[in-house]
């Protein structure tokens, strides 16, 4: 029984022999290589091996054991915070104190996540508090957006997402 195919390059209607079955050969019409199926009744089911429940289960209960235990790594792997020297005096700054990078950190990471939520009153006056040291608030997003992994309490927020809160915190 001869096979019959459309070419994938031009469309037309090839037909062959079945000792081409699965094979690769040229277009009568167009001279391209092309596959030639098998047809489908030629095609032998494979049988499945049965499933172990009991196999299941423990592979279930190893992956919601390893999704605990991660969590309690990031949740205990916070990095310790950084003490900033206290300011020299006769600082010729007019400003307020800058806050120490671990402080702005969380700052910023607090931001995130309730822009997140949605508490837009509460992210306008994180940003507002942000902005006020906007050297120390840039150092923190440019290396939480250059970090592959973003820290643990914005990992649910998308990348895009974050990059956007980002340049919103950047541009106000």
């Amino acid at each position: 029984m001869p096979i019959e195919f459309h070419c994938d390059h031009c469309g037309k209607k090839v037909r062959t022999g079945d000792e081409a079955a699965g094979k690769r050969g040229r277009c009568p019409f167009c001279k391209q290589s092309v596959y030639i199926p098998t047809p489908s009744e030629d095609i032998e089911p494979i049988d499945l091996a049965p499933l172990n429940e009991a196999e299941e289960k423990e592979r279930e209960s190893l992956l919601k054991e390893t999704g605990k235990i991660s969590s309690e790594i990031l949740r205990d792997n916070k990095p310790a915070p950084e003490v900033s020297p206290p300011p020299s005096i006769g600082s010729s700054s007019g400003d307020s104190l800058a806050l120490p990078k671990a402080d702005m950190e969380t700052m910023v990471i607090e931001y995130v996540n309730c822009m997140a939520k949605g508490d837009l009153a509460a992210a306008e006056e994180l940003a507002r508090e942000i902005r006020k040291d906007s050297k120390a608030a840039d150092e923190v997003v440019q290396r939480i957006s250059m970090d592959d992994m973003p820290p643990a309490r914005l990992a649910s927020v998308p990348r895009p997402v974050l990059m956007g809160f980002f340049k919103r915190l950047r541009s106000g």
